[in-house]
This record gives structure tokens, C-alpha cells and sequence, in this order.
């Protein structure tokens, strides 16, 4: 068996007394630290056969919707249905439901793989290793948090693209008769908008799933506390909606629809029909409500790592 040379060789990544300072020997800049962190916490994330199941439902959900169309535009008695009305049904239909699928696989995903990773790493004793010179807790708590970012967004992101992509060739680049500039920026800007939303839920989804860490500090007892909080959204979104008169900001304390409600808006924007009442309101609530929650997980991360259980005696 031919052994590899020392280019072909993957990086290997020393951990010593010093801390996680070299690759392949050679000490690492704080940038390089960082993104190879983002790296292998990423690789740990999407190690799993589940796992890999779970991200390949992401464009599952987008090729059975390519089916859909695709069958769509070989009947010519439901094109003729469609008539003008395909842009609506771009925007008010098939966007919002494959982003409502995927929004509940992302919270499956975060709820297993991403809410226990720190409550693991305080278990296990790995913060010990983590945290040894000159490796800084900000650099670790970073890391983590961009990396369960990043795979949840490519996740999202993609799934949203690969169905812009099918549709424009399936309906043709103008949509309403008119121009194919026109058409153009309609399809670039629904593709950048998917990838400008999925941003926003992938990176608040991921720091309040990392919260949990810091309250339950158990494996098991942090993705139970997430799907609690999404779960116990639901009656409570109900009961304020009853104590206010069922008001849109009331709505968007339910943390699904809430999410629901930011994408709805970009689809509205680019829809010919006229924006529900409500719903403007009910997608900013949602965005400051995620936004508080995030940045109060965060707060909570950084105040459980400054003086952090190094091990399972402690945890």
C-alpha cells in the first residue's frame, strides 16, 4: 500500500500544553485558530448518519416541489389556470411552503445536533482541552456559534435557491409579459431574499439552541429545554392573543409562525398582491423577539464559559 505524501496528507492539529496552537507544526494566527475551529466543529455537527439524513431532507423538500412544478407545466389546462397568476404562485405558494418545511427540519436539526454540543463539552471535560492556552473561551464560544450558523444555513439557503432555479426554467424568466430585465431581477432578488432570511434563522435558531446549554448543562436536558421553548410558544401566543383581541404582535410570540412571518413579508414584497394587514407587525415582533432571544443566549453562553464546570465532577 502506497503511503501519502506529506502534500496530500490532510492538516493534522496538535493539542499540547500550549493549547491548540500548531497545524502541521506551524503556530496558527487568531484568524486560522477560528476558522479551523468553524471547521472541525462543523465536521463534528454533520459526523452522524442522522445527521446527514437530516441535511439531505433540505433539497428533498425542494426536488419534490421541482416535481410539482414540473408536472405543472405539462398539463396546459392548469397553466392556463395559472395564467398571470404565476408570480403569486411563486411567492404566496411554493416559496412559503418549502420555507415552512424546512424552518421545522432546521429546529429538529438544532434541537439534536446543536442545542447539547456545549453541555457535552462541559461534561466530558472537553473545556479543558478547549480552553488551555492560548485557545480563548470567545474564540471557542465563536466558533460554535458559526459553525451551527453556517451548516444551517447552507441547509436552508440551498434548499430555497435549487427551487428558485427550477422554476425559473420551468415558467420562463418573465413571469407577467414583461421584459426579461425585469424577470431577471425578479428571480435574483427572491434568490438573494431566501438567502438573506435563511441568514437571519439560521444564525438566531443556533445561538438560542447554544443558550439552552447554559440552562440545563446537560446533554440531554438542553434539546429538551429548546423544543419546550418552541413548543411552549404555541399556548402562549394563544393566551396573549385572547387577553389582546388576537393582535399580530400577540401572533409572533408563537416562534414558528414568527419566523414564518419575516419570510412572508420578503414574498409579499415581491408578490402582486397586497400585503395582509398585520403581517408587517407580526414579522417585525418576531424579529426583535428572536433577536432579544439570541443575544440574551449569548449573554448567558459568555457568562457560563468566564468561569466554566471543567469536567463531570463539576458539571
Amino acid at each position: 500500500m502506497t503511503a501519502k505524501s506529506p502534500e496530500t496528507q490532510a492538516p493534522r492539529a496538535f493539542f499540547n500544553p500550549g493549547g491548540f496552537a500548531k497545524l502541521d507544526a506551524k503556530p496558527l494566527t487568531d484568524a486560522a485558530r477560528l476558522r479551523w475551529l468553524i471547521g472541525m466543529f462543523a465536521r463534528m455537527q454533520l459526523r452522524s448518519l442522522t445527521s446527514k439524513l437530516t441535511a439531505v431532507s433540505f433539497p428533498l423538500g425542494a426536488v419534490a416541489g421541482a416535481a410539482v412544478i414540473a408536472l405543472l407545466t405539462r398539463i396546459p389546462q392548469l397553466m392556463e389556470m395559472l395564467g398571470d397568476d404565476r408570480r403569486v404562485f411563486v411567492t404566496d405558494k411554493a416559496m412559503p411552503i418549502l420555507f415552512g418545511m424546512n424552518l421545522l427540519t432546521a429546529f429538529l436539526q438544532t434541537t439534536i445536533w446543536v442545542a447539547p454540543v456545549i453541555a457535552r463539552d462541559v461534561q466530558s471535560g472537553a473545556l479543558l482541552l478547549y480552553f488551555s492556552r492560548p485557545l480563548r473561551r470567545r474564540d471557542y464560544l465563536l466558533a460554535r456559534l458559526l459553525s451551527a450558523t453556517l451548516v444551517t444555513w447552507a441547509e436552508l439557503a440551498s434548499a430555497a435557491v435549487l427551487l428558485v432555479l427550477v422554476q425559473m426554467a420551468s415558467f420562463g424568466i418573465t413571469l407577467d409579459g414583461g421584459t426579461a430585465l425585469g424577470g431577471l431581477l425578479f428571480w435574483a432578488v427572491l434568490a438573494i431574499g431566501e438567502v438573506v432570511v435563511s441568514l437571519f434563522a439560521a444564525a438566531v435558531i443556533s445561538a438560542v439552541a447554544l443558550g439552552c446549554s447554559s440552562l440545563a448543562r446537560s446533554v440531554n436536558g438542553a434539546p429538551l429545554l429548546f423544543a419546550g421553548l418552541l413548543l411552549g410558544s404555541v399556548p402562549l401566543a394563544l393566551v396573549l392573543g385572547n387577553v389582546v383581541g388576537g393582535s399580530p404582535a400577540a401572533q409572533a410570540f408563537n416562534l414558528t409562525q414568527g419566523l414564518n412571518a419575516v419570510h412572508e413579508v420578503l414574498m409579499h414584497a415581491l408578490s402582486p398582491q397586497p400585503m395582509p394587514d398585520g403581517l408587517l407587525t407580526k414579522a417585525l415582533v418576531a424579529a426583535l423577539l428572536w433577536s432579544g432571544l439570541a443575544a440574551g443566549s449569548w449573554w448567558l453562553l459568555v457568562r457560563l464559559l468566564s468561569n466554566p464546570p471543567m469536567g463531570k465532577g463539576r458539571a
